[in-house]
């Protein structure tokens, strides 16, 4: 029937927030708060770009939803199996919508969301289980389970979403997170490409790297099924004390979300990055991701926040840190921080092109960041000079302290730890280069840029 509305309807816990509504034959979406939320002093926009006050047009709306959803293959098995185009944005978001990234779940209209999860229905999966599964995922995607698809984070790799009822690296039970259950935890294992090795480690170490140092950051686990997989606690979701299958969700956007911009815009040479497609400069850059410090609740500290991330990235080799790899909660007073992830050093594989993600001035290689990209950096993103140089000696340090030593007493096992060593070799050269180019800039005038 032409011009038919298909519907669906956004909740927070128990709550109905809001009514989606898109029309095909016009591609058409549209997004109505309800009238008790938006009167609740405690309420909060989906995105600074969908505020509970005004219209929001129709891009905005598919922008924000289309994030929300897997990349890739991994998009390429959830279209083919509900028999939908990939561009379906509206019927992907219906198959997966209940358990999506942040506090918010997309259910059918007439599915009542103040249901009870039972624990009798739920679906443990034993360790070998999981093993079986990971090795047979050549011929059965690991996010299809009993006859359904069970993924709606982001991403190209491969996830699943899980629910464990203590700490996975003490042999806590694992569970599929059904409706209304959330999960806590997202599992990824050893990715199926031979140029990949050991990425499990990789990840591990950095992100436990930055946490040693006291950054902000995600808690992991190896889970040895005894194949490697990365377990990555959620910081969007919260186990609740004294309740079991009970977890909250906390609401997040990742700076795609938060700047308005398609999935497509995660890189700032958003068109390519080969001849005059490398002029382009429109994705999410370090001066758009600053930029978004004006919807920030705690400005400084989230500054300073983003200039460690930043500066970290370069110190363990992550060119590959774009829009959809730093992400904000959202609270009625404004947008903070969270946990950092997807930290890996991706320059342990030569193979694949090491364009930074995020250009600093106008540098998109690694070798490229010395005094004058620093320098460009901090004034298009509004950092004092003298503080550049403080944070990448304080990073230098810490990486000094620890990288070497978690390399050698990490759960790591045989080329893991050959492959850890030399990102920890890699990190205390690059940072100790990196705090040279900083004390550069710091001379640099504002005329000389």
């Amino acid at each position: 029937m032409n011009g038919t509305a298909h519907l669906l309807c956004l909740w927070l816990e128990n709550r109905l927030i809001a009514d989606i509504e898109y029309v095909p034959t016009e591609e058409k979406w549209s997004l109505r708060y309800a009238e008790d939320w938006c009167a609740d002093p405690d309420a909060f926009p989906l995105s600074p770009a969908m505020p509970l006050d005004q219209h929001i047009p129709s891009a905005t709306v598919r922008r924000f939803i289309e994030n929300l959803l897997p990349e890739g293959h991994a998009l390429d098995i959830v279209a083919s199996s509900q028999g939908i185009a990939k561009s379906n944005v509206f019927g992907l978001i219906r198959a997966l919508g209940s358990e999506t990234t942040g506090a918010f779940r997309f259910l059918p209209q007439g599915v009542d969301g103040t249901v009870e999860q039972q624990a009798g229905a739920l679906r443990e999966i034993s360790v070998a289980e999981l093993d079986q599964r990971i090795a047979g995922r050549d011929k059965r995607p690991l996010i299809e389970w009993d006859g359904k698809v069970r993924m709606s984070v982001a991403g190209y790799q491969d996830k699943l979403l899980v629910y464990f009822d203590g700490k996975p690296e003490d042999g806590a039970r694992m569970f599929l997170p059904d409706f209304p259950l959330a999960s806590t935890h997202i599992l990824k294992p050893q990715p199926t490409e031979a140029r990949l090795p050991h990425m499990v480690a990789n990840e591990h170490f950095c992100m436990t790297l930055a946490q040693a140092m006291g950054l902000p950051v995600a808690e992991v686990a190896i889970l040895r099924t005894p194949r490697a997989v990365l377990a990555v606690r959620r910081f969007d979701r919260t186990a609740l004390p004294g309740a079991r299958w009970r977890v909250a969700r906390k609401h997040i956007i990742d700076a795609c979300q938060a700047a308005d911009m398609p999935v497509s815009y995660k890189y700032e040479r958003n068109i390519g990055s080969v001849g005059e497609a490398a002029r382009y400069r429109d994705g999410v850059g370090l001066p758009v991701l600053f930029g978004l410090l004006q919807f920030a609740n705690r400005k400084a500290l989230d500054k300073l926040a983003m200039l460690r991330w930043a500066l970290f990235q370069l110190m363990i080799g992550n060119s590959d840190a774009h829009g959809k790899n730093f992400s904000f909660f959202v609270h009625a007073a404004g947008l903070q921080a969270a946990p950092w992830y997807d930290l890996v050093s991706a320059v342990q594989y030569p193979q694949f092109s090491h364009e930074l993600a995020m250009a600093f001035g106008d540098a998109f290689k690694l070798d490229q960041i010395k005094g004058f990209a620093l320098a460009e950096f901090a004034q298009r993103c509004g950092i004092d000079r003298q503080l550049l140089v403080r944070e990448c000696r304080r990073l230098r340090d810490g990486v000094q302290k620890h990288a070497l030593q978690l390399a050698q007493t990490g759960p790591y096992e045989d080329g893991e730890r050959e492959l850890v060593a030399a990102i920890a070799a890699y990190a205390i050269a690059q940072a100790e280069q990196l705090c040279g180019s900083a004390v550069d800039a710091s001379q640099i005038t504002g005329e000389m840029l």
